[in-house]
């Protein structure tokens, strides 16, 4: 092990933080809304709604997320010319979708904890609608919402290094070309690694942050 190696190995593999980074974010924009609307569509009165979200939400959480990707980028332009994605917004496709099915299952469970008889009590004081969903349900909501919402994300954030397999020329990518190259497994890997954990630690932090606010707003 050498920590000088280390030391020349960062600022090769840090060339693909940026595009890491993005990858996560446009992931998670888009989960979220596709999980909000999937989360929606499960606690609809309309059961044929229901079924929809199920099955999308089973399809996708029983499907292992490298057969997603491979799916995103090489089958779908088989299917129309119009779905032929570059390799990184096949990635994007493919975590949002993935991610997507778990997120729901968080925002579902935040908007059904709330129990029916504060939303009753609340209607009794003659509050408005708009008022005890902004003062009582959401932010109850959210509260019990966070933990899983940033445990699906945290995944999300280690899952991009899959991109890799579609030529993404993110961190993993750039590691596994420096072994190629060099011959040094230990080095990059363990740079790879330390990279990695850095970002999920930043993620916790901010879910502890929120936990703090939303519960002093409960």
């Amino acid at each position: 092990m050498s920590i000088e190696l280390i030391q020349e190995y960062v600022p090769v593999i840090l060339r693909g933080f940026w595009i890491t980074v993005r990858l996560f974010l446009w992931s998670l924009v888009f989960s979220t809304v596709i999980g909000l609307a999937l989360a929606l569509m499960r606690i609809s009165p309309v059961a044929v709604l229901r079924w929809i979200s199920g099955g999308i939400g089973w399809l996708f959480r029983g499907i292992p997320l490298l057969l997603i990707l491979f799916y995103a980028f090489f089958a779908l332009p088989e299917i129309h010319q119009s779905l032929m994605f570059d390799p990184f917004w096949a990635a994007v496709v493919g975590l949002s979708i993935w991610t997507a099915a778990y997120q729901s299952e968080a925002i579902r469970s935040g908007i059904i904890a709330v129990e029916k008889g504060q939303i009753e009590a609340s209607e009794a004081l003659g509050m408005t609608k708009r008022y005890y969903m902004r003062r009582i349900v959401i932010p109850q909501s959210i509260r019990i919402m966070i933990p899983p919402f940033i445990g699906n994300a945290i995944n999300t954030m280690k899952q991009t290094s899959l991109a890799a397999v579609i030529t993404v020329p993110e961190m993993t990518l750039l590691a596994r070309q420096i072994i190629s190259e060099d011959f040094k497994v230990a080095e990059p890997l363990l740079t790879l690694a330390f990279i990695y954990l850095a970002l999920t630690t930043l993620l916790l932090m901010a879910q502890q942050g929120l936990e703090r606010i939303f519960r002093l707003k409960v």
